[in-house]
């Protein structure tokens, strides 16, 4: 006798899991982001000369913000935004702006205050990371950065453990951007307010207007006194440059 024979006419009815649903989720959020990155990048190739100059940077972020309006997504679609790119990025515009752009858009909209992201993992150093991050914001950088990293930064704070590129901080306006090693050239280019700190060698200064800077434990912008530099208290978890 089966003594199973009695379950024959049982039907299990099949149960979505959880994980599904949130994996599901996720593709679906990541398809609309890529689709509407690619109408951006349409949209700026229209461009015969793609140059990084204020007119070119604000209009392209506001295209990127204007792209993303209405996407429900999380930090969590952001990382996985950045590995898309990553992998399969085909920009050739000047340093990857545009490219930067929006994914600093992403930071500035993803409804969280803290964003982390592991750029150690990244083939590619976007520049403009952290572009105009409001008060209230911090942006965690794990590994190096690209050029550009906390411009015209709008209150908020950028934490880049290693290196970072060229024009560190350019025009900021208030905020603060800590660099564990080293900048490259003009660093705080143009910078309005805030503060700068760069935990290894600064390879050269821009045209600072206002703000404070210092490379190490030493403040230098601005110099109150040229010959002894200001001594200052490092902040926690600052690394130094070895």
């Amino acid at each position: 006798m089966n003594p199973f024979e009695a379950f024959r006419s049982y039907n299990a009815v099949q149960r979505e899991l959880p994980l599904d649903r949130i994996l599901a989720r996720r593709d679906a959020v990541l398809q609309r982001l890529l689709q509407h990155y690619q109408a951006f990048i349409d949209e700026e190739s229209k461009q015969l000369i793609w140059v990084v100059e204020q007119g070119a940077l604000s209009r392209a972020y506001t295209t990127a913000v204007e792209a993303i309006k209405g996407v429900d997504f999380s930090v969590e679609d952001l990382e996985d935004m950045c590995l898309e790119l990553d992998a399969s990025d085909g920009v050739t515009t000047p340093m990857g702006a545009p490219s930067g752009l929006f994914i600093a858009a992403m930071c500035n909209h993803v409804p969280a205050d803290d964003i982390s992201l592991n750029l150690r993992i990244f083939r590619r150093r976007w520049p403009f990371l952290g572009y105009r991050l409001p008060r209230g914001r911090r942006l965690y950088l794990d590994g190096d950065a690209g050029d550009f990293v906390g411009a015209l930064l709008e209150g908020g704070d950028v934490v880049v453990t290693g290196n970072a590129g060229n024009y560190a901080g350019i025009g900021m306006k208030t905020g603060t951007v800590q660099i564990g090693y080293s900048t490259g050239k003009y660093t705080g280019e143009g910078m309005r307010g805030g503060t700068l700190r760069v935990g290894g060698r600064i390879a050269a200064l821009g045209r600072v207007k206002q703000g404070d800077i210092y490379e190490g434990d030493l403040q230098v912008f601005p110099v109150t006194n040229p010959e002894k530099p200001a001594a200052v208290k490092p902040l926690a978890g600052t690394a130094r440059h070895k």
